[in-house]
Formats: C-alpha cells, sequence, structure tokens
C-alpha cells in the first residue's frame, strides 16, 4: 500500500467513525425526547403543510449530529434537512435527524436517524439507525452490518405474489390522481401485501437487510435516500433511480437532488416481470 493510499483509508476510516458517532448521538436525543414525550419535545411547525411537520426533537437531534461533525471534521460540508448545506470541504455529510417524523411525533415507534457521507464524490458510508430497536445499519466498503454483523440476506421470495412491497405511496397533501389510485390498485392487486409504514429510509434498509424483497418511493429528498441506497448498493441490490421525466440517474452524491422515483429490491427478484416495472415504465408511478 502506498503512502497515499494509507492516508486515504485513514482518511476514509475517521470518516465512518464520524458518521457513526454522529448517528449514535442523534439517535439518543430522538429516543430520550420518544420516550419522554412531552409538549415541549412535540412542539410542531408546519413546513409544507399538515402533512409535512418538524418536531423540536428533529432540530435537537441534528443538532447534536452536527456538533459530532463539526468537532472531529470541520473542514466538511453538512447537508441537514433543518439546517440545510452549510460548511466547506470535499467531505460531505448528508442527514435526515428523525425520518419519519409524524411517527414520532404521534407516538409510533418507527422512525430513524439517516445519515450518509461522501467524500470528493464518493460515497464512503451509509447509516440507518433505528434507537428504539437499537439496530444500526452500516454500509462501507462494499459490506452491509447490522450492528457490527455482516448481514448476508436471503432471498423469500422472487415475484409479487411472493413477496410485500413497501411504499409510502399515496401521499398526504393531496388527493391522489384517479391514475395514482388505479396504480395503488394494481400493486395491492398484484403484491402478496403492500405496506405504507411511513419512514423512507427503514423501507430501504429492510430491503437491504431481507426483510422485504422490494420498495417503491416517488415523494422524498436526498436526505431520505442518500443512505438507504448504500445500504442496498452493499447488499447488492437493484436500484433503479429516476428524475421526474422518467430518466434513469446513476444515484450518486451530485445526482441525489434529481432523484424523484426510487425503486429498490433484493437481488434475484425478478422485477422484470414485477406489476412496479410496468407502472414506472410507463410513467404511471
Amino acid at each position: 500500500m502506498t503512502l497515499n493510499q494509507a492516508i486515504r483509508h485513514d482518511l476514509h476510516r475517521v470518516i465512518v467513525e464520524v458518521a457513526h458517532e454522529a448517528a449514535l448521538a442523534a439517535g439518543a436525543v430522538a429516543r430520550k425526547s420518544f420516550l419522554e414525550a412531552s409538549p415541549e419535545t412535540l412542539q410542531t411547525q408546519q413546513k409544507a403543510g399538515f402533512f409535512d411537520i418538524v418536531t423540536a426533537s428533529d432540530k435537537a437531534a441534528e443538532a447534536a449530529a452536527c456538533e459530532i461533525i463539526r468537532s472531529r471534521l470541520p473542514a466538511s460540508r453538512i447537508l441537514g434537512e433543518e439546517g440545510g448545506l452549510q460548511g466547506e470541504g470535499d467531505t460531505t455529510f448528508i442527514i435526515d435527524p428523525i425520518d419519519g417524523t409524524s411517527n414520532f411525533a404521534s407516538g409510533l415507534p418507527f422512525f430513524c436517524v439517516s445519515i450518509a457521507a461522501y467524500h470528493v464524490g464518493e460515497p464512503i458510508c451509509g447509516i440507518v439507525y433505528d434507537p428504539i430497536r437499537e439496530e444500526l445499519f452500516l454500509a462501507t466498503g462494499g459490506q452491509l452490518s447490522l450492528n457490527g454483523t455482516e448481514v448476508k440476506p436471503f432471498l423469500r421470495g422472487c415475484t409479487d405474489r411472493e413477496v410485500e412491497l413497501l411504499s409510502n405511496a399515496p401521499y398526504e397533501g393531496e388527493r391522489p390522481s384517479p391514475a395514482a389510485q388505479e396504480a395503488h390498485a394494481d400493486l395491492v392487486n398484484s403484491f402478496r401485501a403492500v405496506r405504507r409504514l411511513g419512514s423512507c429510509a427503514l423501507h430501504l434498509a429492510y430491503v437491504a437487510c431481507g426483510r422485504v424483497a422490494v420498495a417503491y418511493e416517488s415523494k422524498f429528498s436526498a436526505w431520505d435516500i442518500a443512505a438507504g441506497i448504500q445500504l442496498v448498493a452493499a447488499a447488492g441490490g437493484l436500484v433503479i433511480a429516476q428524475d421526474d421525466e422518467g430518466r434513469s440517474l446513476a444515484a450518486h452524491e451530485e445526482a441525489l437532488g434529481s432523484v424523484k422515483r426510487l425503486v429498490v429490491a433484493q437481488a434475484g427478484f425478478d422485477y422484470q416481470s414485477s406489476c412496479l416495472s410496468k407502472l414506472m415504465a410507463d410513467g404511471i408511478l
């Protein structure tokens, strides 16, 4: 190994460590706030409407993660759901402090912290941390682990009839069009079950580790998907990312903001014969 390679390897290791620490710090804030819920911790504000909220705990969790990053790697950029883009540097951290805020605010224990890290555009790690179940999914170096143990998922079913689909569609905020309602009906009729769990990042993590075969989303931001896509890729799964006109995108750092439709699936799932594949190809979803 050359000197440059050794330096690069060491920097990547530090980036992973910092992302890991930041996820745990944000998760600790979210967990405490959830378990000790009060009007103060659950104080909400609307963002895009009544269906899109932020709580005081979202902001506190993001602040905890940012504090870790700035103290360890001050020459970094941070893109946070609540704080926007801050800082300068070759390393970028993309943070969703509480993905599943509506669940969190409602008392449903299904939410997570999502942190993805990149260096000069290269994906370094993706972390999805569920602080209630204390499950930390980590993708780095082409490997997927859960709480430090390598995950080797197996396929429970290859076709729609054999598996469940995770999707948060149809989405809150507007009445689904007749075409969208028909598409959802087609999915319900095709898959063994369609589940709407309320956290895009956990949907992706569950596909990555083999708890479900396929997931579809079309209403999200970069911080919702950045870590989860890395998890699925590390597990050898299928990632289909498209812009709002249906053009395929490579889901790297620069393109994340342009991804508007996303399908992830386990390796071996027969996506080409899936009802989901046809709906995506026809531009209905």
